[in-house]
This record gives C-alpha cells, structure tokens and sequence, in this order.
C-alpha cells in the first residue's frame, strides 16, 4: 500500500518537474467586489495594461464565465491559449500558464473567455481540497509574471474562493453607493476568514474607488468621508472618474491607453498603477 502512495506522489513530482520555471515571483492579486456593476473588470483591464506599460509582465485570468476580460480586449488578443476551466477541472490538476495567451500590448497576458466556467463552478465542490486547486495550478505560472490579476465573479462561490485562497493581496473596486461599501464590508469579513483558516498570507491591498462622478461634490463629500472612516489608509488616493472613454474603449475591444491615451480615464488608471507599485514597493512608482 505504501508503495502505493509513493508512486502516485512521483507522478505528480514528475509532472512538476517537466514544467519549465521562469525567473520571477508574481504577486498574485485578486480584484473582486460582491456587487456587479462597479467597474471590476474594466479596473483589472486597464490596471493590467497599465501595470504592462510600468514594465511588469502581467497576466489577467478571468474567473468570470461571462468572458468579458476578452471581451475589453477582443481587438488585442492574439489567437492561442486553452480552456481554464479544464485546468481547474483536471485532477491531478494542470497549470495555469496552458491556458494563456499573448496580447499586443506589451507585456499583458490574458486568459481567454470561457463559459464552462459555469459548470466549473458546481464540479469543484466534489474536488478534495477544492479551495486550494487554483492555488497549486499557478505553481509554475507564477514564476513566469510579475504580477497576476484574478478577475473573480460579482459573488462569493468556488471560484471566488479559489481566487481568495490564491492571492497575495486584494484589490476592492468599490462605486460611491451604500450597498457598494456593504459589500466592501462583507468581503473583508471573508477575506479575515480565510486569512484565519485558509491563506494566512491574504491581506487587502485597498480599496479602490470607481464610477466617480465629480459634478455631484455634496454626495461625494459624504460618501467619502464615510468610505475614508470605515477603511482609512487602505482607501486609495485615486478615483476612477466615470469617464465616456472607458466605456468606448470596451466597446471597440481595446484598454483605455490604446484607445484614447489623453483621456480622463487613462490619467485615472495611470495614477491607480503608480499607487498600487508603490504599496507593492515596486521602483517603477518612484
């Protein structure tokens, strides 16, 4: 029996070890909101293009079955890659790094659209270990990126959870609306348990606020004062203005510095990048 047990974990040495390792140690960052409708993948976009443009090499994966990570950029993805959710479906489980596929902007890797994601999402509660799976298929991807983006679905099941138990640091997209910031509450709460149980290396790594409109100055005064209350330093300094360009720059399938470099939304993502390097204490923020 022991024999057993030996030689299924030298299959699975093996299979590690035909897996090429690169020189780097990405940080692993999942952006993730409880509620729809704030800008989530629209921000790992374009802070991925952006965090590309400081030099890093990125790789966004979209958890997301809705695919609209290659939807932002249907213009600048080159054909190639693989199905994340065979990956994340495989036992024992493959890498990441199969399912990836180049973009034209420099530096940006992407996962492409995969609405099997769905099913995805039911088949790991009969996996053991099922939180940890996405973790150990970015054992070798990691080491090929800077920096990794989890684009994780607007709520709280499996592959939220693999997204959580994988990541280094979280990335809140938050609008200025109440029910936004109760969202924001709640997952901090789960990110503290799973801090407690699952990944004590989690931490957040700030709040970001998203869809802000500037003409309304009372409201916005308001929320936030309350949003710097609740969260203080972790509230970063950037807003990402609801700005035309963005939403143009989706539509045309393009990240927001290809599409419009000058615009208002371009300055706000820039501005986000530099802020997210430098807590990352990246030079490229000096």
């Amino acid at each position: 029996m022991r024999n057993l047990l030996k030689q299924g974990l030298k299959r699975l040495v093996e299979r590690d070890d035909r897996r090429a390792r690169g020189p780097h140690q990405a940080v692993v960052i999942a952006v993730a909101a409880q509620k729809g409708g704030v800008g989530k993948t629209t921000t790992t976009v374009n802070l991925g293009a952006a965090l590309a443009a400081l030099g890093k090499r990125v790789l966004v994966i979209d958890l997301d079955a809705q695919g609209h990570v290659e939807r932002s950029l249907s213009s600048q993805v080159k054909p190639g890659g693989g199905r994340l959710s065979s990956i994340l479906e495989a036992d024992p489980s493959g890498d990441v790094l199969d399912a990836a596929t180049r973009t034209t902007i420099a530096g940006l890797d992407i996962t492409p659209a995969d609405a099997r994601l769905r099913e995805s999402e039911n088949l790991l509660t009969t996996r053991m270990g099922k939180e940890f799976i996405l973790r150990d298929a970015l054992a070798v991807t990691r080491t090929w990126y800077d920096v990794i983006l989890l684009d994780c679905p607007p709520n709280l099941g499996n592959l939220t959870l693999n997204a959580l138990v994988a990541a280094d640091r979280v990335l809140v997209p938050c609008d200025p609306t109440p029910l936004a910031m109760q969202g924001v509450e709640a997952l901090i709460d789960t990110c503290a348990a799973i801090s407690e149980r699952l990944n004590p290396a989690i931490d957040v790594l700030g709040v970001v606020v998203t869809r802000f409109d500037g003409r309304n100055q009372t409201l916005n005064d308001q929320i936030i004062g309350e949003m710097t209350e609740a969260w203080g330093d972790a509230l970063f300094p950037a807003r990402i203005g609801i700005n035309t360009s963005l939403a143009r720059a989706q539509a045309e399938g393009a990240d927001i510095f290809t599409f419009a470099p000058k615009s208002r939304g371009a300055k706000d993502y820039a501005e986000l990048a530099q802020q997210v390097a430098a807590r990352l204490g990246w030079a490229a923020a000096a």
